[in-house]
């Protein structure tokens, strides 16, 4: 099931290329731990779902540990498209797939009651699906050294 908008009004709408906003909000609102973006993403209706569905994972037992993880990006801009080999003219095309537009500094991941271990693998693992440069955000500002190193570098995380 792919996301996308209950009405909309327009089907065909610009597609906004430039993002240039800054989001002001980059304190968690949800939960303890978030993902911050550094640069502008645009995602799609489709990696929004995937994202969701891999974060359910993170979620499990939901009903005994409280757990929740909150995705603060949906898509409601849409993308159409001019099917191969056609000719130019004759309007703008089809309505191929919805996106949404996220700025500088907005929060995509928020994790509530979750240990910062499991945390920081969830959040490194979307880090590295929506190749995009975002940084982690905790609640508290007790920074914990990891005992295993992450690549080459010795990673300093804030636990909570």
């Amino acid at each position: 099931m792919v996301l996308q908008p209950r009405k909309f009004k327009y089907k065909h709408r610009q597609k906004l290329r430039k993002v240039k906003f800054f989001s002001s909000s980059s304190n968690l609102i949800y939960g303890q731990v978030g993902l911050i973006l550094v640069q502008p993403l645009r995602l799609n209706s489709r990696k929004i779902f995937r994202l969701k569905l891999f974060l359910k994972k993170a979620a499990r037992r939901s009903d005994q540990t409280q757990r929740r993880v909150l995705v603060n990006a949906f898509p409601h801009l849409p993308i159409t498209k001019k099917p191969a080999g056609s000719r130019m003219g004759k309007g703008k095309g089809r309505l191929s797939i919805w996106h949404s537009l996220l700025p500088t500094g907005h929060i995509l991941v928020e994790f509530k009651n979750i240990r910062p271990g499991r945390a920081l693998y969830f959040l490194n693992q979307v880090r590295g699906k929506i190749k995009s440069l975002s940084k982690l955000k905790f609640s508290n500002q007790n920074l914990v050294r990891s005992k295993t190193p992450i690549g080459s570098k010795q990673v300093l995380y804030q636990s909570f």
